[in-house]
This record gives C-alpha cells, sequence and structure tokens, in this order.
C-alpha cells in the first residue's frame, strides 16, 4: 500500500488499511474501473468512427517535402514540374498557390504524368490487392468517382507505405460541404432544394459503403503473393466506414477535373483556389487549359500572374448551390447564379383522366428510389413575359421536359412567399 492519501485517488488501494477479506472483495470492482477509465481515454484521443492515418496529418515542413517528392517522381517519370509555382498559405482561404515567378496566359504550369495521378487507368494499375479488385470486370459498373475515393483510402490507411504520402498529408481532413451540415444547420435551410439534395446524398453515402463493405468482404485474392506486406481487401473493408468515405468521395467533387466523364485528381493543381475566367467558359474552352496527352495530364494558366500573386483556376461557370454543395464555399461574385426550384410532374399526372397510368408511373418511380420531380434553375435573364402574366421559363438541362410555367411568386414550404 502506498502511503496515505495517493491510494486515495486508485481505485485498486481503496481496500489499504482494512481487512483481507474486504480488499479481496474490492479487487474487481477496482479493475474494473480503471479498465473502463482507460476506454474511454482511448475512445477520447483515437475515434473509432473514422480511421484516417494519412490524410489532414499536417506538420511543420510538409509543404516543403511535399514539393521536394513532387519535383523528384515527376522528373523521374519524365514530367514537367511546376517551377514557377509553389504552394503558400493565404489569409481567408488557406492553402493555395503562389506565382514565383511572371506566369503568362496560355503558359504550361505542369505536365504530370498519370502513373502519379488517381484516375481509372492508374487505380486500376496499382500493384497492391486493391489495384486487382478494382481492375474486376464485374467493377465496371462503379463510377470513377467511387473508385478514386476508395483508392485515396486505400494508400491512407496501408501500413506499408504510400507514394503519395506527402501530398495525402496536405488534403483537408475537414470540409464544408452541405453533406457535412448537422441536422441542426440543414433545418436552417429548410425550404431550399439543397437542404433536401444533401439529406438525400447522406443516406446514399451509407448505402454507398455498405453496398462496397459487401461486395469486398465476399471476394477472396486468388493470389496476393505479389504484394504480402499491402493492405489485403477484407482488412480495407473492415476499415472502410462513413465518415471517410464521404470525405474521399467529395475530395474528389470538389478536386478532381472531368473531362469526357473521366476524372481526373492531380497531385498539384487541386490546390489552386478559385476566381472566375476572364472568358465565357465552356466544355470547348476548358480543354484549352487542360488536357491529357500521350500518358500527362497537362494544365496551362488561365490569366496572366505576376510574381508573388496568388494562381488561381475557375471551377466553372457555376450557381451558387452548386460551389456550395460540392465545394463547401460561396464565391463574392458569380454571374451564373440563379435560384432552384423543383418542378412536379405529379401534379400534371393528377389531372390525367387515366387513374392506372398514374398508379403506374407512382409504382415504377417509388421502386425505383427515384425522385419524381424535376430540377430547374431559373436565372433573370431565363424569363420571358407571357401574356397571361406568368413567365415562361427555359432550362439549359432539361429541354426534353422543360419548358415549364412558373407563376412570379412560388410558395416555400414554410409558407412564405419569395421572389
Amino acid at each position: 500500500c502506498p502511503h496515505p492519501p495517493f491510494y486515495l485517488f486508485l481505485p485498486i488501494f481503496w481496500g489499504c488499511h482494512q481487512s483481507e477479506e474486504k480488499v479481496q472483495m474490492r479487487l474487481p470492482f477496482a479493475f474494473t474501473l480503471l479498465l473502463a477509465a482507460f476506454l474511454l481515454l482511448a475512445a477520447i484521443v483515437h475515434p473509432t468512427s473514422a480511421a484516417l492515418r494519412r490524410i489532414g496529418r499536417r506538420a511543420d515542413g510538409d509543404i516543403e517535402e511535399y514539393e521536394k517528392w513532387l519535383r523528384r517522381e515527376v522528373k523521374k517519370r519524365r514530367g514537367t514540374p511546376p517551377s514557377s509555382l509553389q504552394l503558400s498559405y493565404f489569409e481567408g482561404m488557406g492553402l493555395g498557390v503562389r506565382a514565383v515567378e511572371d506566369v503568362q496566359k496560355g503558359e504550361e504550369l505542369v505536365r504530370m504524368p498519370l502513373s502519379l495521378v488517381f484516375c481509372r487507368e492508374t487505380i486500376q494499375a496499382m500493384p497492391t490487392p486493391f489495384g486487382r479488385y478494382i481492375a474486376r470486370p464485374d467493377n465496371q459498373g462503379v463510377s470513377d468517382t467511387q473508385k478514386m475515393a476508395l483508392a485515396l483510402l486505400y494508400e491512407d490507411y496501408r501500413q506499408d507505405g504510400s507514394l503519395w504520402e506527402p501530398y495525402l498529408h496536405l488534403l483537408p481532413s475537414q470540409l464544408d460541404s452541405t453533406v457535412f451540415f448537422s441536422e441542426e444547420e440543414l433545418d436552417e435551410l429548410d425550404g431550399l432544394v439543397i437542404a433536401g439534395e444533401s439529406r438525400s446524398e447522406k443516406k446514399r453515402m451509407e448505402e454507398q459503403v455498405e453496398y462496397v463493405k459487401k461486395r469486398m468482404l465476399q471476394w477472396e485474392m486468388k493470389d496476393e503473393r505479389f504484394a504480402m506486406n499491402a493492405m489485403t481487401i477484407a482488412e480495407f473493408a473492415n476499415e472502410l466506414n462513413v465518415e471517410d468515405y464521404t470525405l474521399a468521395t467529395y475530395l474528389i467533387h470538389s478536386r478532381a477535373w472531368t473531362m469526357k466523364r473521366d476524372k481526373y485528381l492531380l497531385p498539384f493543381s487541386d490546390f489552386l483556389n478559385h476566381d472566375k475566367a476572364d472568358f465565357e467558359e465552356t466544355s470547348e474552352s476548358f480543354l484549352l487549359y487542360h488536357s491529357v496527352e500521350d500518358g500527362f495530364a497537362v494544365m496551362k494558366a488561365e490569366k496572366a500572374y505576376a510574381k508573388g500573386m496568388q494562381v488561381f483556376e475557375s471551377y466553372g461557370s457555376n450557381p451558387n448551390h452548386i460551389y456550395l454543395r460540392y465545394h463547401g464555399f460561396l464565391p463574392a461574385d458569380n454571374d451564373a447564379t440563379c435560384a432552384q426550384f423543383v418542378l412536379s410532374p405529379q401534379r400534371a399526372m393528377r389531372k390525367a383522366k387515366k387513374r392506372d397510368v398514374r398508379m403506374v408511373m407512382d409504382r415504377l418511380f417509388s421502386e425505383a428510389q427515384m425522385e419524381y420531380t424535376v430540377s430547374a434553375c431559373v436565372r433573370r435573364s431565363d424569363f420571358e413575359e407571357e401574356p397571361s402574366g406568368r413567365r415562361r421559363v427555359h432550362s439549359q438541362k432539361n429541354d426534353d421536359v422543360l419548358p415549364h410555367y412558373v407563376s412570379q411568386r412560388v410558395r416555400c414550404k414554410r409558407g412564405k412567399e419569395r421572389e
């Protein structure tokens, strides 16, 4: 027994200076308390809801380590590293890219080997159990976004080291996209389309993780001798959780290029912050400054920048709700913004004379778990006055369903009226 009062702070010694019988009765209780305290401390220090080992683990010197890694690996693969640019922190914007030399419009900024880029070809060629798994023919229906999100997490979880480790350390471990909003925060957006979309996306993330884990655990690797030290598919599936999968998915949504339906995540260009372009943005104009050619992803400057300036990239001409939902910010100046409306064909179907048609349509959409609505984004320039006093709305994305007629005032869910 320690000298009083030290034993007062340790349950195992609460029996000191008492009878031997009482000491034996207290010992099991004391050990139980110690075990409970240890488990509680472990849960606080290492939460079980996330298994991230590399993403967001920033430390002093990580930027310098990343830039050394990038130059070394790009040159090794006969690419061109971004010699006129470097990573820097900017007030109110976080990590971004600064010009260390004058940059001309159209100047090639980086020529990145595809073997360093997260894309379908690179993922399927990874010499790991995950690469072998994702390249299976029965996984061709998995989207590029899902493949890339899972690849990011596999490289994060594996304990034998990752080629992309310096890059993963600089990726954010928290995002401000609306899918990460709490229910209380989404309640503040009630009546807006984005609130319902975000709630649906949360459920979709849960369903995707459940499906992917089930598929992985059902599949057994026939030959893992080539990667004995790599994480197996079963180990990866057991580590995978909804929080990490959602984060990885939205890292892809907010940072990857989309070119002809293919996605490319470059471990450099994704650090460029957004600023609107000084030209009309179309899919064709995007290809003037971004290309994939001869095994390389090539990026050119969209504007001219003087030495010391922050270098930007346009994320596209999108309405504000797209920036908020996928990128987690609202641009200060956005000519492309619009008001979102959900227009339901169900209202028109109720007026149909054939009741059986309505029942069949309702059942089909219900069983397919599809929203039986059409989303329209309305800009001021889309309005055309009609003799009836209503305004005709033309949609750029739903030409087969629209135009629809909406009144000048739209009654919101809360019963308030908004223009």
